[in-house]
């Protein structure tokens, strides 16, 4: 079986568990609300009021009303810790950059179902006996997400947009500025949500599935992000790439909750090719696809329904073809 059916069919795996579950979890919402409050029963019993801030890494449902807004800056540290090989084997002598990001999270309502996502991302890289990248702005994610459902817990959201070539990518004075691909993808996911009772807390559950598809190739000069030298010209063809995976939010307190992801990131083949002129040869070359199992617990304080903040890191476990880093990563949340 080819790798791109095995994608198609965890993501019609994930789309069937969505469903079901989400179809569970309504109904265990509608009976609570119709069954007279004299059974006393624990299956009966509403869940407690539970604040939440989200994941690290999850996404989330469009909105639940016009004109609302939701704003999510974050801060994340990329420490380098090896890399996979083809064959799985961590391989903890190999180097890479030390990083730091910023990104912020912005959403806004345009409908009671139809929301608009932003997610502008700065990152400065540095060390590994090479030239520090200096402030960059990398590549724009715009995205339309869509609830198919009436409540935001629980719910079914879809999402479709586009990655924007904005970060540098090409004709770059060092390899440590290339943070862009060049090349512009379109955006599309599925995600769900809902809430169970776990003893006497609330517990809130998500999955998603989400996919980036090429739709432009990079044509490149020099060095470039794609490890290209001083006189090269040609193009690059990148691969679709995605994540799936679930998180689990509990609530200790109502204020105070223990997350964690559980996620797998995916990338397929990318293609280079062209000439380069300092040394006379033709480039023809291919990566192979590659992957990472992903954990990323986290503790989330919020002051109120709409403000909270997150503290966590992102641990990859397991991987193949793939350089592993260690991220750190905070984060303030604002609904209004």
């Amino acid at each position: 079986m080819n790798k791109s059916l095995w994608m198609s069919l965890v993501l019609s795996g994930v789309t069937l568990w969505t469903v079901g579950c989400v179809g569970i979890a309504q109904a265990a919402d509608t009976a609570t609300a119709t069954t007279p409050a004299a059974t006393n029963t624990s299956a009966d019993k509403p869940l407690p009021e539970q604040w939440y801030t989200g994941s690290i890494y999850s996404p989330s449902p469009a909105l639940p009303a016009p004109g609302m807004i939701a704003v999510e800056p974050y801060v994340a540290a990329g420490l380098p810790a090896g890399a996979f090989g083809s064959n799985g084997h961590l391989n903890k002598n190999v180097g890479s950059q030390k990083s730091i990001s910023q990104y912020t999270l912005f959403k806004y309502g345009l409908t009671s179902h139809l929301s608009f996502y932003l997610l502008p991302d700065y990152s400065y890289s540095w060390g590994n006996h090479a030239k520090r990248s200096g402030l960059k702005f990398n590549d724009l994610p715009v995205e339309f997400e869509y609830r198919l459902t009436p409540h935001y817990t629980p719910s079914v959201s879809v999402y479709l947009g586009f990655n924007a070539p904005t970060g540098d990518y090409s004709n770059l004075a060092n390899a440590s500025e290339g943070v862009g691909q060049g090349a512009w993808f379109i955006r599309y996911g599925l995600h769900t949500q809902f809430a169970l009772p776990f003893f006497k807390h609330a517990m809130r559950i998500r999955l998603w599935a989400q996919g980036r598809q090429p739709v432009t190739s990079a044509r490149l000069r020099n060095i470039s992000s794609y490890g290209t030298e001083m006189g090269f010209s040609g193009r690059a063809h990148p691969g679709p790439f995605g994540n799936e995976g679930g998180s689990v939010e509990l609530g200790i307190t109502k204020r105070w909750v223990f997350a964690m992801d559980l996620y797998h990131t995916w990338s397929s083949s990318t293609t280079l090719r062209g000439y380069n002129r300092n040394t006379g040869m033709n480039i023809h070359s291919r990566t192979g696809w590659s992957g990472a199992f992903n954990v990323g617990p986290a503790i989330e304080y919020n002051f109120s329904a709409d403000v909270g903040a997150l503290v966590g890191v992102i641990l990859p476990v397991a991987g193949h073809n793939t350089t592993r880093s260690i991220s750190p990563q905070c984060a303030v949340f604002a609904m209004f």
